[in-house]
């Protein structure tokens, strides 16, 4: 039976499109969006920002130096959180629905300058229980440290949680502590694997 209901954030419940911020990045500085995507993946800013390992002003500090970018730290919180737009892609009536009767919780790879731009911008969110965030916890999915965190805030066992992403190599990674899990393709798929598990009534 399952108790716990976890949804990953970024593009299940928050559309974003990354190629924005590196093209509003791009016009900061002298390196093409594909320039600054390999050095943000090569230099690992983004990642150790993710997790955590370093602070808003040190991945500002560390982009601004690699890219020579030509702006301050305020202009790139901005760019930064641009990738986002405000329509969420789960409807606030479905996970209403289902916080009356399953405990709620997301799990994602953030870091603190999104997830603090995006919670007061979708109030949807006001529905989850708990909020299990990569760079609290000190990885990213598919590590399982980011599981075993989402195991113990779900209050319930591995098997008794559903989980939908769109990445298929964190529904995997879901799957080898026994959480029933699914792929999120579409907000349609998505109810119809909710009702394949019993989780929403027709």
């Amino acid at each position: 039976m399952i108790k716990t209901i976890i949804f990953d954030l970024g593009n299940v419940i928050v559309p974003f499109d990354i190629e924005i911020g590196l093209g509003n990045l791009a016009k900061a500085c002298d390196f093409s969006s594909i320039e600054i995507r390999e050095k943000l993946v090569g230099e690992k800013h983004s990642e150790l920002f993710h997790t955590g390992e370093i602070s808003a002003d040190e991945l500002f500090k560390r982009i601004k130096n690699s890219l020579n970018l030509q702006m301050n730290f305020e202009e790139f919180v901005d760019v930064w959180n641009s990738i986002f737009w405000f329509e969420p892609i789960v409807s606030e009536k479905l996970i209403e629905k289902l916080s009356r009767e399953y405990r709620l919780l997301t799990l994602s790879d953030t870091n603190e300058l999104h997830f603090n731009f995006i919670k007061p911008k979708f109030p949807l969110l006001r529905f989850f229980d708990d909020f299990v965030l990569s760079h609290e916890v000190g990885a990213i999915k598919p590590s399982p440290k980011i599981y075993e965190a989402a195991i113990e805030k779900a209050n319930c066992l591995p098997e008794e949680c559903f989980f939908t992403d769109d990445k298929i190599e964190n529904i995997e990674g879901a799957k080898k502590f026994g959480i029933k899990a699914v792929q999120f393709i579409s907000t349609g798929q998505l109810e119809k694997d909710l009702k394949k598990f019993d989780l929403l009534s027709s």
